[in-house]
C-alpha cells in the first residue's frame, strides 16, 4: 500500500515536472515573477490552439478539407512554440499567436455554415484583444479589439452567402458547439480578468506599503483621496534627531558594503522602536535620523513619547555597537513647540516638517554629548520633575542658550 503511494506521489511529481517545463520555454532568468506568469500563460494558450483547431472537421461539410485545414492551423501554432523556445522572442510569438484568431473564427464560421449556425463561434473571436490585453498591454491591445469588431462584422456579412452554399450541421452537433463556443471562450475570458485583477491589485498593494514607507500613513491616504496639496500646522510636537558621532572619518576607512549594512541595520532598529512607541519617522539624510510625535497624528504626550523614543535610540545603539564591535556613538536632540508640515515634489514625492522647533532640535543633537540626551527648554517645561542636568550652550545660529541632558542616559 505504502509503496503504491510512493509510486503515485513520485508520478504526479514527474509529470508536474514536465508540465513545468513545457510551459517554461520562454522563460529568461531575468524575468520577475510577473513576466513569468504571463509568459508561461501565453505558453499555455499556445498549446490549447494546437487542439482547438481538431475541432473543424465536425463542422466542416467535407471532413477532408476541415482535417487539412485544422492541422495546417495545429502545425502553425507548434511551430510557433517551437520558434519561442529558441529565441524566446515573447511578444513575436504573441502576436502570431493572436493573428491566427481571426481567421481560425472564420473558418470555423463558414464550414459550420454561417453565424447562425456557428453557435456563437465568433465569441473565440473575442479572446484575442483580451489575451493581448494581458500579455501585450492595453495600448497594444487597442487594435486587436478592431480585428475582433472586423471579424464579427466579415461573418455577418458573408452569412447569406454561406448559408445558400453550405448547409448546416446536423442539430447535435450545433448544440456540442454552442456549449463549447460560449463555455470555453467565456472562462478564458474570465481567467483572463480574474488573473488581471489579481495582478492588479497586489500593484496596488505594493504601491501603498511603498507609499505609506515613504510619508506617514494618514498623509498617504489623503494623498489617495485626490488631495494635491498638503500643508498643515502642528502647534504641539516634540522634534527628535539623532547622529552618528565621527560617522564620516569612519566611513572614509571602512568597506563601503559594511557602511550602508551597519547603518541600514542600526536605522532598521530606530524604525522598529518608533512604530512600537507611535513615533513618526520624518527622513533620514546621511546618517542623522529625525523623527517627530505629534505630526502629523496629534499627541498630549508629545515630549513624554519623544523622550521615550530617544531612550530607546541609546539602548538600541548600546546593542548594535556590541554587536558589531564598533567605538561609534549617537547624539540625540529635542526640542519642542509649533512647526509646519507638508507634501513636497511630485515624483519622489516626501513628508516635511519646517520652523524653528526644526532647527532647535536640530541644533540640541548637534551641540550635544555622544551617548546623552539633550533636550531644549522647551521639551524641560512640558516634562516636569527632576534628573536633568542644566547646561549653557552656545549653539551656532541661537546662541547661548540654556539646555538639559537627562541625567540617567
Amino acid at each position: 500500500m505504502s509503496q503504491a503511494i510512493d509510486s503515485r506521489h513520485s508520478l504526479r511529481q514527474r509529470l508536474q515536472l514536465v508540465v513545468k517545463r513545457l510551459i517554461s520555454i520562454a522563460d529568461q532568468p531575468w524575468d520577475n515573477d510577473d513576466a513569468r506568469l504571463r509568459k508561461r500563460a501565453g505558453v499555455a494558450a499556445g498549446y490549447v490552439t494546437i487542439v482547438a483547431p481538431l475541432s473543424l472537421p465536425l463542422a466542416a461539410p467535407t471532413p477532408l478539407v476541415g482535417w487539412l485545414l485544422a492541422l495546417g492551423l495545429s502545425l502553425f501554432s507548434a511551430g510557433n512554440l517551437v520558434v519561442l523556445a529558441r529565441t524566446k522572442r515573447f511578444e513575436r510569438y504573441v502576436i502570431a499567436l493572436i493573428s491566427t484568431g481571426g481567421p481560425f473564427v472564420l473558418l470555423t464560421t463558414v464550414l459550420a455554415g454561417g453565424v447562425t449556425t456557428s453557435s456563437g463561434s465568433v465569441v473565440w473571436a473575442f479572446l484575442v484583444p483580451a489575451y493581448a490585453m494581458l500579455a501585450l498591454g492595453p495600448r497594444h491591445a487597442r487594435p486587436w479589439f478592431v480585428v475582433f469588431l472586423a471579424t464579427l462584422l466579415i461573418a455577418v456579412a458573408i452569412d447569406p452567402l454561406v448559408r445558400g452554399v453550405i448547409a448546416p450541421p446536423p442539430y447535435v452537433i450545433q448544440l456540442i458547439f454552442y456549449a463549447q463556443n460560449i463555455g470555453v471562450p467565456l472562462t478564458i475570458t474570465f481567467l483572463l480578468l480574474r488573473y488581471t485583477d489579481i495582478r492588479r491589485r497586489a500593484a496596488e498593494a505594493r504601491s501603498d506599503e511603498l507609499l505609506t514607507n515613504a510619508i506617514p500613513a494618514s498623509i498617504a491616504t489623503r494623498l489617495k483621496h485626490g488631495e494635491d496639496s498638503i500643508a498643515e500646522s502642528y502647534p504641539a510636537t516634540t522634534l527628535v534627531f539623532a547622529d552618528i558621532v565621527g560617522f564620516t572619518p569612519w566611513a572614509q576607512r571602512t568597506d563601503p558594503a559594511r557602511v550602508v549594512a551597519l547603518l541600514d541595520d542600526l536605522f532598521s532598529r530606530f524604525d522598529m522602536v518608533a512604530a512600537e512607541l507611535g513615533i513618526e519617522k520624518i527622513k533620514t539624510v546621511g546618517d542623522a535620523y529625525m523623527a517627530a510625535a505629534g505630526a502629523p497624528q496629534a499627541r498630549s504626550d508629545h515630549a513624554q513619547a519623544a523622550v521615550a523614543f530617544g531612550r530607546a535610540i541609546l539602548a538600541e545603539v548600546a546593542d548594535w555597537r556590541s554587536a558589531n564591535e564598533l567605538a561609534l556613538e549617537v547624539r540625540v536632540g529635542i526640542a519642542s513647540g509649533p512647526v509646519v508640515g507638508g507634501v513636497i515634489g511630485q515624483r519622489r514625492i516626501v513628508f516635511d516638517l519646517w520652523g524653528d522647533t526644526v532647527n532647535t532640535a536640530a541644533r540640541m543633537e548637534s551641540s550635544g554629548v555622544p551617548g546623552r540626551i539633550q533636550l531644549a527648554a522647551s521639551t524641560r517645561e512640558l516634562l516636569g520633575g527632576d534628573g536633568f542636568e542644566e547646561r549653557q550652550v552656545d549653539v551656532k545660529g541661537l546662541g547661548m542658550l540654556t539646555t538639559y541632558l537627562l541625567a540617567d542616559t
